[in-house]
């Protein structure tokens, strides 16, 4: 995984191998501790494509649940995702269209607060509907607005893309 972020002045580069991950920003670049490495590959497992192809695949379960209203009344279906090795995930997906409008999961345990993910702004890549906007919430307090400007599926990659640089 490879995440380029431009904020106004400053820019940040995220890299994670497979193994390893490291980040370059203002202050300099820094290897990633082994803590987040783990929060960071339960967090590749939580994407979309990933955990519905681990579903088909029979290594995540799935278990439907009733129908639930979203914040403007509208039904969606509930689908559980749970594995040995994922906490439970649910995603919530509009009836209409077949597309996947949120999903939720806590990190850390019971106790803690549930993360929402929203997804808007799907647009096709390859075949596959994906969403190029999202909202999160923690605790249902907005902490993030992601908008996705270029995705593509398995594109061919210079492997130096993800070597960390001597300083």
């Amino acid at each position: 995984m490879r995440v380029e972020t431009t904020l106004p002045g400053a820019s940040t580069l995220q890299v994670y191998d497979g193994e390893h991950a490291w980040v370059r920003d203002p202050r300099g670049l820094q290897e990633v501790p082994e803590r987040f490495v783990r929060d960071l590959q339960t967090s590749l497992r939580r994407d979309t494509i990933s955990v519905l192809l681990a579903a088909e695949q029979g290594t995540v379960r799935a278990r439907a649940l009733p129908d639930v209203k979203d914040e403007a009344g509208k039904t969606l279906h509930a689908l559980e995702l749970s594995s040995n090795d994922l906490d439970p995930m649910v995603l919530f997906i509009d009836p209409a269209t077949g597309l996947i409008a949120k999903q939720t999961y806590v990190v850390g345990g019971p106790g803690q607060p549930v993360i929402e993910e929203m997804f808007a702004d799907y647009r096709p890549v390859d075949g596959v509907q994906i969403a190029f906007a999202a909202n999160v919430r923690v605790a249902g307090k907005p902490t993030l607005e992601r908008h996705v400007s270029e995705i593509a599926i398995n594109p061919r990659l210079d492997a130096a893309l993800f070597k960390r640089p001597a300083n």
